[in-house]
């Protein structure tokens, strides 16, 4: 069991797969009659959620490398800038809410926005479109709010 693993793990997690191996053959509680070609089997599917949580694990690293870092303790302009814009969301109805959270939160492109609202690429432009104008007049509103 440890050289299948090993031969697409390193040492450590080939010794995570063998001991998840054996501890979900213990839960099953039975024994086949070929408990090789069962425990294999097991593996097999363990090492396939090793490689599955590696890719995520990689994958999160190169977001979170590829934003910037969080604001500073001194930084107290962004934070009242991000508290600003979520006013400004607030101030939005529901429909656009969610094409601003699409487009900048989730970062998608119009075409998957066009996907999720299950609509055409051309009417989430439309959509994108109407919606940034109307969290630049919220914001506009919120802005302006403060300065009286």
């Amino acid at each position: 069991m440890h050289r299948y693993a090993r031969t697409r793990l390193g040492a450590a997690e080939a010794e995570d797969v063998v001991a998840e191996v054996f501890a979900i053959a213990w839960r099953k509680g039975e024994i086949p009659d070929d408990p090789r070609a069962w425990l294999f089997a097991i593996a097999r599917r363990v090492l396939a959620n090793q490689v599955r949580a590696e890719r995520r694990r990689t994958a999160l690293a190169e977001r979170t490398l590829r934003h910037p870092k969080a604001p500073g303790p001194d930084d107290a302009r962004l934070v009242d800038e991000l508290d600003v814009l979520h006013r400004a969301l607030a101030l939005l109805r529901p429909a656009d809410r969610e094409v601003v959270e699409l487009l900048a939160a989730a970062e998608l492109s119009t075409a998957e926005i066009a996907q999720v609202l299950g609509c055409t690429t051309a009417s989430a432009a439309t959509k994108v479109y109407r919606a940034r104008r109307r969290l630049r007049a919220a914001y506009r509103t919120v802005t302006e709010g403060q300065e009286t």
